[in-house]
């Protein structure tokens, strides 16, 4: 099966890819269409999940799906949330928003946190249907990691003394939100 992934974020379609491997996963350029970005202002992984989704669903009419992940930590009521792409600012870097969460955390002994991604899919016939995973675990002290994507060198899942960039690419698809939630849609297209 086909399946259009509304990202151009190329690390991501990686991963989803690995864990769809199953199914052909192609990103918007495969389809001719440069530059697919669409304003992420939702209140909620779901609403911005659904955004991504139906923009490229509008464009295509085929069988599409996108995700949203946020970083949700406890002793900041949820923060960064689903704004964890752009916790530093407009355009951060990913060593940005790390930094200032990082900051806001100094001296907080409750560092628990969880990451959340929830995925869209629509299908060809406009049908819409939710996967969500979920990864628990707490924020440490100082970045970590080689493996480096988003806030990974500072998550550490809980059970593991390593953060998400200490561990082989591997080892974090078996575990991690977005594999959970993958695993979920991957059951319902089987």
């Amino acid at each position: 099966m086909e399946l259009l992934f509304a990202s151009g974020n190329k690390n991501k379609a990686r991963e989803v890819r690995n864990l769809l491997n199953s199914h052909n996963v192609k990103i918007p350029s495969d389809f001719g269409i440069d530059k697919f970005e669409v304003e992420e202002d939702g209140e909620t992984l779901r609403e911005n999940a659904y955004k991504k989704a139906k923009a490229l669903y509008d464009l295509t009419k085929t069988d599409v799906f996108a995700d949203d992940t946020g970083l949700f930590v406890e002793a900041l009521g949820g923060r960064p949330g689903v704004h964890a792409h752009r916790y530093a600012g407009l355009n951060p870097t990913d060593s940005d928003n790390r930094k200032k969460l990082l900051s806001e955390l100094h001296g907080v002994d409750d560092r628990r946190a969880s990451f959340k991604t929830t995925i869209a899919y629509i299908n060809k016939n406009g049908e819409t249907f939710y996967f969500e995973g979920v990864l628990e675990g707490s924020i440490g002290l100082r970045e970590v990691g080689e493996n480096n994507f988003g806030y990974d060198s500072i998550f550490i899942p809980e059970g593991s003394q390593k953060s998400l960039a200490e561990i082989s690419s591997d080892e974090k698809n078996k575990i991690s939100h977005r594999s959970r939630a993958v695993e979920e849609f991957r059951k319902f297209l089987d």
